[in-house]
């Protein structure tokens, strides 16, 4: 099983219309699906996570005559989530079609970029994979960012590449506080180490909702606490 970091470029009639509307708008700074349902009856269901301001995207979704029904929660640090059911548009149905073969999976988020183009995860066989990249629909090209092994995504004692250590006790189980593993799950997410790095640690901030010092050393006492765990410090 194979994944692949994608980043999709669209031409402008491809673009979602939300996705349109968050790239014209100074008040909303970026935006990621994070969960969707196709409802199979011609309608969507989806979960956004959006940086900005949410009263200009509250109206958005009250103008668009496609969508049902929605519901925002408050901005926390700038961040936002949207639940939205709408009518599926050209643009939906285009998106689904192209990855919607063989074992694909989309592995959420989907994030909106401010210059048009989107970024995802795809995963499945060697095959499915590489056709998904190679054939996509008109008005949309893709570039690889970075492909590999599933595996790398799992956790290290079950996909097998760190053996347990039974001998410890079970406070020890766990050395990174909570928000440590947010921050570095965040990172693991957005490809930070990834190599060559296609992720920030702006773009962590933005997921846990912080200033980038703030993710920064998150990211550093983590990785300290990690590595010295692996020299037995």
């Amino acid at each position: 099983m194979r994944y692949a970091r994608v980043r999709i470029s669209h031409d402008p009639g491809t673009r979602h219309p939300m996705h349109a509307f968050e790239m014209a708008h100074d008040r909303i700074e970026r935006a990621e699906l994070r969960y969707w349902n196709a409802v199979l009856d011609g309608t969507n269901a989806f979960v956004f996570r959006i940086v900005g301001d949410p009263e200009p995207f509250r109206a958005k979704l009250v103008a668009r005559e496609s969508t049902i029904d929605y519901a925002l929660t408050p901005a926390t640090n700038g961040v936002f989530h949207c639940c939205v059911r709408d009518e599926a548009t050209p643009a939906d149905e285009s998106y689904i079609a192209a990855f919607a073969r063989g074992t694909l999976v989309i592995v959420p988020p989907i994030r909106f970029n401010p210059d048009g183009t989107t970024d995802l995860t795809l995963v499945g066989t060697v095959e499915d994979v590489a056709a998904a990249v190679e054939d996509l629909p008109e008005g949309l090209s893709a570039t690889v960012r970075s492909v590999g092994p599933y595996d790398r995504y799992a956790d290290p004692v079950t996909a097998g590449l760190v053996e347990p250590d039974a001998a410890a006790p079970a406070e020890q189980a766990t050395t990174l506080t909570e928000r440590q593993r947010a921050a570095v799950t965040a990172a693991v997410e957005h490809g930070y180490y990834d190599s060559p790095r296609a992720g920030t640690v702006s773009e962590v901030a933005d997921e846990l909702g912080v200033s980038t010092g703030t993710a920064a050393e998150h990211l550093r006492k983590a990785e300290a606490t990690v590595m010295g765990h692996l020299v037995g410090r």
